[in-house]
């Protein structure tokens, strides 16, 4: 008998919470694909710095995976908590007839795994096939080879999905029991009378707290942007997101009233057709799903955030190594060895007729030339200390530092015989020199006095790298002569002998095999790769993004199927009111009409404070990546937008067929 009852309701569950039963699948196919990155990763013919890169990937996958899995285990057991309470009454009758909770529990558990083996089953089908084309997008992302691509299954991430949803089934079935022993029969029986109480009613309340709440989150707001320089400490840090919190809390607490209130002063809008009947549901819906309208905000303001800066710093990241790896190599050698650059690739029999357009050079240290002469006063000399305000600085001539602008594609500069500039491009760096420039420092070369042609650094390196690292140089006029004994470091520049992609791969990886080894010595060849710097910034792009999908996508369904499911519990409950209409004249459209606006109302709320907080969410995510005056955050805008549209609005029209049939019905 209990496995016959358990088999028809398990039929009545999928007819009556088809969104809670694919949406097990939807969970299960996403946590299998990007598990299954690691199997498709291994088809793809890939360079060092990317196989490097995937391998990390691929390990923080594995911990992120275990974040969510409890964000789909608490939907699971909410969803199966709200499953339960709307079947009170007939368990209370099962009760009634003489059964015991023992059983009831058993048919529960029984359902459960029903639920969760056929969820299983076709949520693993499911990501099986469309790995298939993430690992199209895999390789696109990383511009890998696929010439080995072929269908593949990761047992691996199969075995993974089964362990951590077979846990979570367990955890459900466990607080589900729990949760029968501990309810009364009367309560059972008094599930379905019983209704779920407003939080606030007074509407002199309900505005006074909806203004104390946004001033609230204005304060937040300034403080991490405009104020943020004021921000010292990570306690200050957590104080604005838990403001943050609070604000977005009490601005759904008191909305419903507040916006009764502003009804009441419109009596026309109030009173036209059935607008009274269906601002009040939608005012009980607001204060009965006031944490969850919280929660699933907060989920959807950190999906934009995420999701906008993983594809905002792809972009700005594609830009930046073309502008920071123009040529093919660049490489830096200490002098104190006496040892040029030439000279060690001859003993490393790399030879000069594999490079075209070369450029070598040397620049010079002089000890009257200090970081200390530069900033002067103009910072706390204590605070840095004498070491580093001692520290040399690298002079150049302009002619010479021309020529490898022009190769770098940067601006070129012209002196005056009593002018100095300096250029730098990483960050802390030139924040502290432009103090220093403020006060228009005099230098004294070689016993002449110099005068900064600028007031502030300016753009520009001698290195590649992955990322702007130039600390900052001098370039002083071509009348300033150097002797051998002030030498400092030798650079190299060059593009390869062929611009093919086989002979640059052969290139590099002669490089780092020669190379590489020598990297412990005080004076070895310091060398960065176009392709290396390439391969960085294509790889980490792809981690970011796969990982904010990822994220992105579970916080979305999340939310998305909270709501649904309490847009369905409504409608179910409120049946009695829907007929009530229907025999006061009401026709059909004018109640889908009226159901069209709560549920839309419902559902846009928490979408429309979460992009109020993602405006200034945004720009403190791209002030943390170090993402400025990019391009792409427009398109990263857009994508995010298609992605929150597809999942956050597929579920409203998927909960609002649903609340319509049970109206018709």
């Amino acid at each position: 008998m209990l496995f016959s009852l358990s088999v028809k309701n398990f039929k009545k569950s999928i007819r009556d919470y088809s969104i809670y039963f694919f949406t097990m699948i939807l969970g299960i196919a996403v946590f299998y694909i990007f598990n299954a990155i690691e199997t498709q990763t291994a088809m793809m013919e890939v360079t060092k710095t990317k196989a490097a890169i995937i391998d990390m990937m691929n390990g923080v996958m594995d911990g992120v995976s275990i974040f969510v899995s409890l964000i789909l285990g608490y939907l699971i057991v909410y969803a199966s908590r709200f499953m339960l309470k709307k079947r009170k009454m007939e368990f209370g009758v099962y009760m009634t007839l003489g059964m015991s909770r023992v059983k009831i529990a058993g048919i529960l558990w029984m359902e459960t795994i029903w639920m969760g083996v056929i969820s299983l089953a076709a949520g693993l089908l499911a990501g099986m096939g469309i790995s298939q084309f993430m690992s199209l997008m895999v390789s696109h992302l990383f511009q890998a080879d696929v010439s080995r691509f072929v269908f593949v299954i990761s047992w691996k991430a199969v075995v993974k999905s089964i362990l951590y949803f077979l846990i979570i089934y367990t955890v459900v079935m466990i607080l589900n029991t729990i949760a029968i022993s501990r309810t009364k029969l009367i309560d059972f029986m008094t599930a379905s009378r019983k209704k779920e109480k407003n939080l606030l009613k007074n509407p002199v309340v309900s505005v006074v707290i909806f203004l104390l709440a946004w001033g609230i989150l204005g304060y937040a707001y300034y403080n991490v942007t405009a104020g943020a320089e004021n921000l010292e400490s990570e306690f200050q840090v957590l104080a604005q997101v838990l403001l943050g919190i609070v604000g977005t809390i009490l601005v759904f607490w008191s909305f419903a009233g507040f916006f009764m209130w502003i009804l009441g002063k419109m009596p026309k809008i109030y009173y036209k057709k059935i607008n009274s009947f269906v601002f009040g549901e939608l005012s009980n819906k607001l204060n009965s799903t006031v944490i969850s309208c919280s929660v699933i905000c907060l989920l959807m303001f950190m999906t934009i955030c995420i999701l906008f800066s993983a594809f905002a710093r792809k972009d700005f990241k594609e830009a930046e190594a073309k502008k920071l790896a123009p040529v093919d190599i660049s490489m830096v050698k200490d002098l104190g060895d006496g040892k040029t650059i030439e000279k060690v690739m001859e003993e490393k029999n790399i030879s000069r007729k594999d490079f075209q357009d070369t450029l070598n050079f040397i620049t010079y240290e002089l000890p009257e030339v200090t970081q200390g002469n530069i900033v002067g006063d103009a910072v706390d000399r204590e605070r840095f200390g004498e070491a580093y305000l001692n520290q040399q600085i690298e002079l150049l001539s302009v002619s010479t530092y021309n020529q490898a602008a022009e190769k770098y594609h940067l601006p070129t500069y012209e002196l005056e015989e009593n002018q100095y500039l300096i250029i730098a491009d990483m960050e802390g760096a030139v924040g502290i020199f432009n103090m220093g420039l403020k006060e228009n420092p005099e230098l004294s070369i070689k016993g002449k006095t110099y005068y900064p042609k600028e007031k502030t650094c300016q753009d520009g390196f001698l290195m590649m790298n992955y990322d702007p690292q130039n600390m900052g140089f001098i370039l002083v006029p071509d009348s300033v002569k150097f002797t051998e004994a002030e030498q400092k470091k030798n650079y190299f520049i060059a593009d390869y002998a062929k611009d093919t992609k086989a002979f640059r791969e052969e290139m590099d990886e002669k490089f780092f095999e020669r190379l590489n080894g020598e990297k412990s010595d005080e004076f070895s060849v310091y060398f960065t790769t176009q392709s290396s710097v390439y391969d960085d910034s294509i790889g980490s792009s792809a981690m970011y993004i796969f990982l904010g999908l990822y994220l992105g996508i579970c916080f979305l369904i999340s939310g998305s199927v909270v709501l649904s499911l309490k847009m369905l519990s409504d409608a179910a409950d409120s049946k009695e009111k829907y007929r009530i209409l229907q025999k006061l004249g009401c026709d059909q459209k004018q109640i889908c009409r009226g159901l069209r606006k709560q549920n839309g109302m419902v559902f846009l709320l928490p979408v429309i404070l979460a992009a109020v907080h993602s405006v200034f969410g945004i720009q403190v995510c791209m002030e943390m990546l170090s993402i400025y005056e990019t391009k792409g955050t427009a398109p990263a805008l857009v994508l995010t937008m298609i992605l929150i549209g597809m999942i956050y609005g597929g579920y409203y029209l998927v909960s609002q067929f649903g609340c319509e049939k049970i109206v018709r019905e």
